[in-house]
C-alpha cells in the first residue's frame, strides 16, 4: 500500500500505471491482478482494469449498459471475427463470494462475451467457464485458459 494524502491511502495499479484509491475492492483488485501478473503469467498488455462496457474495443458501436467491469483480459486469435477477444472476466469482491456475485459477473458477461467469467476475493475465486457449466475453485494459468479455448 502506498502513501496517503488527506487520510486516504493508494496501491499503484500495475495495470493503469498510476495510484489509485486502496478501498476494500480495489485492495483485492490488485491482489488478484499481481498473482495474475506474476504467478499465473498473464500478460500485463493484455489485462484492462475497471473499464466501461462501452469502451471495450470489441463492443464499439454496440448498445451497451452503462457499467464498469473489474478485470478483462484478452488473447490473441482466439476468436474466428477479432484478433484480442474476451479470455476472462474478473468481477471483484471484497466480502464473500455467494452465488448472487457469480450471478451478477455473468450477467455482465452476457454483454462482454468472455470464455470464462469468475468473481475473486480476498479468500479465493469462484470461477465458472460460460461455453459449459464447469466451475473452477482456482484460477488457471493464461496458458491453460487460451489452449481450452484456442481453435485447432
Amino acid at each position: 500500500m502506498g502513501s496517503s494524502s488527506r487520510n486516504k491511502q493508494f496501491v499503484y495499479d500495475e495495470v493503469r500505471g498510476r495510484y489509485v484509491i486502496a478501498t476494500p475492492e480495489e485492495q483485492v483488485r490488485q491482489q488478484w491482478l499481481q498473482w495474475m501478473i506474476h504467478e499465473l503469467h498473464y500478460p500485463k498488455e493484455l489485462l484492462t482494469v475497471e473499464k466501461k462496457l462501452s469502451e471495450l474495443p470489441h463492443l464499439f458501436g454496440k448498445a451497451v449498459p452503462e457499467r464498469r467491469l473489474d478485470i478483462l483480459c484478452y488473447a490473441k486469435e482466439i476468436h474466428p471475427s477479432h484478433l484480442l477477444y474476451p479470455l476472462l472476466m474478473i468481477e471483484c469482491k471484497k466480502g464473500a463470494l455467494t452465488d448472487a456475485a457469480l450471478d451478477q459477473a455473468i450477467g455482465y458477461n452476457h454483454h462482454v462475451g468472455a470464455y470464462f467469467v469468475a468473481v475473486a476475493g480476498p479468500d479465493g475465486v469462484r470461477m465458472r467457464a460460460c461455453r459449459s457449466v464447469k466451475c473452477y475453485s482456482v484460477l488457471p494459468s493464461f496458458m491453460e485458459l487460451v489452449t481450452w479455448v484456442k481453435p485447432s
